[in-house]
C-alpha cells in the first residue's frame, strides 16, 4: 500500500494520521510505504517505530526575491538570452480558451513522449498535462510560431505554485525551457504570489552528490539502480537544479519493518509504471 507525500493535516496531527496509515495496511495484510514525506510525517513514522530512508529534497524559490540577475541566475540568464538571440519568444498559454493552443501543447507532449519509452509511463507519478486545466498555468516558448517548450505549474496553497511539468522538444533551441521557465517565475511574482516548489529532487543534495542507500537491503538497492534508470533521475535532477533553490525540505520514505521482498519490489515496480 503506497501513499504519496505527506498528509494534509494541522500541524502536530501527522501522528495520529500516520498511526490510522499503519493500522489500515495491517489490517489488509498489505507492506506500507509512505513515499516523498515531509520531515514531521518522517518523525512521526519514527516515533511508531518505522523505518526511514532519506530520499532527495523539495527545493523551493521565494519569489519576492527572485530574480535573473546577478550570478546566482547567470546561467539560466545566459541559456535564455541565447534562444531570445535565435528568435525564441514566449509568453502565457490558454489551452481551454485558444483551441490553437490546445493543439501546439498536445503535439508538444506527444513528440516529447515519443522521444523516449519512459515517458510513455502511465502512472500516478505523472498526470495528465491538461487535468485540472482550469487550475493550471501554461508557459511555452515559440520560434517563428511554432511553439517547442512548455511549463505546467499547478497551485499548491493561496501563496504557491508547483513547477509540475517541464517538457521540450529534442531539437528546440537550447534556452526555450529555461525562458519560459523565467517567465512563470516572472509572472506569479508580479502577482503577488510567495513562493514556487521546484519539486522532489530524488536522492539530490544542496551541495550535490548521492546519499548511500544502504537501508533498502540488496533488493531495494536493485529497485532504486531501476527506477534511476528509467526515470534518470540523474538528468532531471541536473535540469531542475539550474534553478539554484533559496530553501529546501528534505523528503523520505516511511515503510513497513522488515526487508523489502522481490514480492513488494515487484509491486512498487508495477505501482509507478501502471495507473492502477
Amino acid at each position: 500500500m503506497a501513499a504519496w507525500r505527506s498528509p494534509v493535516c494541522a500541524p502536530g496531527a501527522e501522528g495520529a494520521l500516520v498511526a490510522r496509515l499503519v493500522e489500515y495496511a495491517s489490517s489488509a495484510r498489505k507492506y506500507l510505504l509512505a513515499l516523498e514525506v515531509n520531515e514531521s510525517t518522517m518523525r512521526a513514522g519514527e516515533a511508531l517505530g518505522l523505518p526511514v530512508l532519506w530520499t532527495g529534497v523539495e527545493s523551493y524559490v521565494d519569489l519576492a526575491r527572485w530574480s535573473l540577475a546577478g550570478g546566482r541566475r547567470q546561467k539560466l540568464r545566459w541559456a535564455r538570452n541565447h534562444a531570445a538571440g535565435l528568435g525564441v519568444t514566449w509568453r502565457e498559454a490558454h489551452p481551454l480558451a485558444r483551441p490553437e493552443d490546445r493543439a501546439a501543447l498536445a503535439w508538444v507532449e506527444s513528440a516529447w513522449k515519443a522521444a523516449r519509452p519512459e515517458r510513455r509511463t502511465d502512472s500516478f507519478l505523472r498526470t495528465d498535462y491538461l487535468e485540472i486545466a482550469s487550475h493550471r498555468r501554461y508557459f511555452v516558448s515559440e520560434l517563428d510560431g511554432a511553439l517547442t517548450s512548455f511549463v505546467v505549474c499547478t497551485p499548491i496553497n493561496a501563496a504557491g505554485w508547483y513547477l509540475q511539468d517541464l517538457v521540450r522538444l529534442a531539437d528546440a533551441a537550447r534556452g526555450s525551457l529555461e525562458g519560459a521557465l523565467a517567465l512563470a517565475l516572472d509572472t506569479l511574482r508580479d502577482e503577488g504570489f510567495e513562493t514556487v516548489s521546484n519539486g522532489p529532487l530524488p536522492f539530490w543534495q544542496p551541495e550535490g552528490g548521492w546519499q548511500d542507500p544502504h537501508d533498502l537491503g540488496v533488493v531495494g538497492r536493485r529497485v532504486l539502480a531501476f527506477f534511476d534508470h528509467q526515470y534518470r533521475f540523474s538528468g532531471i535532477n541536473r535540469f531542475r537544479s539550474k534553478l539554484e533553490p533559496d530553501r529546501t525540505e528534505p523528503l523520505y520514505v516511511v515503510r513497513s519493518g522488515g526487508v523489502i521482498t522481490p514480492g513488494v519490489a515487484r509491486s512498487i515496480q508495477r505501482l509507478l509504471n501502471r495507473a492502477p
